[in-house]
């Protein structure tokens, strides 16, 4: 692996790199930069944590910090608020001795300051939905990019963005460099490729790799037991720094309110809330040494909060690249991680099915119930969600919609 002092960038990013004490450039940086550098479009396949950010961000500065003129040199799509905002906060590092402006655009917040910064933006990140408004009411015109980024692509085309994304790229050159970020390859992604991109060098980088260093555990329950089997497990093995994640918002809801009830320090996080209070929400926990975040998956692609220890699945993911996703929150930077899946009974396929596509092995643990936990009233509400979930699906799916083999 080479560093990146020896790479072929200027000096202000070799600077501000070292600010950063950024000396060697990870696998996917050390891979992706060079062929990014060369001006062909690229497709990026690999894991959030991996540096896939400085891979596009540190050739695409290099690129247009020699470019004169105040128009719109690149744009960066993204499918939510906070990656736009985390990654806004990896330019201002890498980008802060090169004078190149960036503006920041998204949704639930007013027009005007962001008008105003797209007047002298070489740079725009943002979301899709804001980025065509802003388009449509004359303020951004990205008809003269050089470089179109979409990050999180597969995120994005879950969401519904599809559409979305083919009418940006209809507002940009056919002489830009296109780059895609993608976790995943879904055939949604390939035809998007193979439709706009002009034979795309393909990165593949510690693809579908989860961290050595994280400690898989599981446990199973029956339904009364679930919550529990969570507060005993928090009492007996503890953390520093925890995330637990919730397939939906009243569960969430549910599960914040029994943990402020016992005392811990914990916040939630879900898409249901307004985007300001989602942002202070992360940025509070990102600074807390020890306490638990509730979240969605919301929280399981691409944001970079430090120092999780514990990863707790109090609902099990719907496919292997959320489990992935998740428990990759943790195990970060080479540090030690758990992750603690509780299963349904119904759900027990899906340990084996985990371990056989990701080459990892999962312990089964016994969780010594705590008869407080088994008899309150946050067991029955957990109890009666958990019902109202399980009669909402349609037929003969009912919970077993797992087998619908989404893994």
């Amino acid at each position: 692996m080479s560093k990146f002092e020896n790479m072929n960038i200027n000096k202000e990013i070799k600077r501000a790199l070292n600010d950063m004490n950024f000396i060697n450039p990870t696998e996917i940086q050390d891979m992706a930069i060079p062929h990014i550098m060369s001006g062909g479009d690229v497709i990026i396949r690999s894991k959030t944590g991996s540096g896939k950010t400085g891979a596009y961000l540190i050739p695409v500065l290099n690129s247009i910090s020699s470019l004169k003129g105040r128009y719109v040199k690149a744009l960066i799509v993204l499918p939510t608020r906070e990656l736009s905002l985390q990654t806004a906060k990896v330019f201002e590092k890498m980008g802060k001795y090169t004078g190149l402006r960036y503006s920041i655009i998204y949704g639930g917040t007013p027009y005007q300051r962001q008008i105003d910064s797209l007047y002298r933006a070489d740079i725009v990140i943002g979301t899709p939905g804001r980025i065509i408004d802003l388009i449509n009411k004359g303020y951004l015109d990205i008809s003269r990019i050089n470089h179109l980024i979409l990050d999180e692509a597969d995120e994005m085309l879950d969401m519904g963005f599809i559409d979305d994304i083919k009418t940006i790229i209809g507002y940009t050159n056919d002489r830009r460099q296109t780059i895609l970020l993608s976790a995943t390859m879904p055939e949604k992604i390939k035809m998007l490729s193979r439709q706009f991109m002009k034979n795309p060098e393909n990165i593949f980088a510690d693809e579908d790799r989860i961290p050595e260093t994280i400690n898989h555990i599981y446990t199973v329950s029956r339904k009364c037991n679930k919550f529990s089997i969570l507060m005993s497990y928090l009492n007996d093995y503890g953390s520093k720094k925890s995330i637990i994640f919730v397939k939906t918002q009243k569960m969430g809801e549910i599960i914040n309110r029994a943990l402020t009830q016992e005392g811990f320090r914990n916040i939630l996080l879900h898409g249901g809330m307004k985007q300001n209070y989602r942002e202070r929400s992360i940025n509070e926990f990102r600074k807390m040494d020890s306490g638990i975040l509730v979240t969605t998956n919301i929280a399981a692609r691409g944001l970079d909060i430090p120092g999780i220890s514990d990863v707790i699945n109090f609902d099990a993911p719907d496919n292997i690249e959320t489990y992935t996703h998740r428990v990759g929150r943790s195990g970060r930077m080479g540090k030690n991680g758990r992750a603690m899946t509780i299963f349904n009974e119904e759900e027990k396929y899906m340990i084996h099915e985990i371990q056989a596509k990701s080459s990892i092995n999962m312990e089964h643990i016994e969780i010594r119930l705590n008869e407080k936990y088994i008899n309150s009233s946050f067991n029955k509400i957990v109890n009666e969600n958990i019902i109202k979930n399980h009669h909402r699906t349609s037929g003969h799916e009912k919970s077993y919609r797992y087998h619908g083999r989404r893994w």
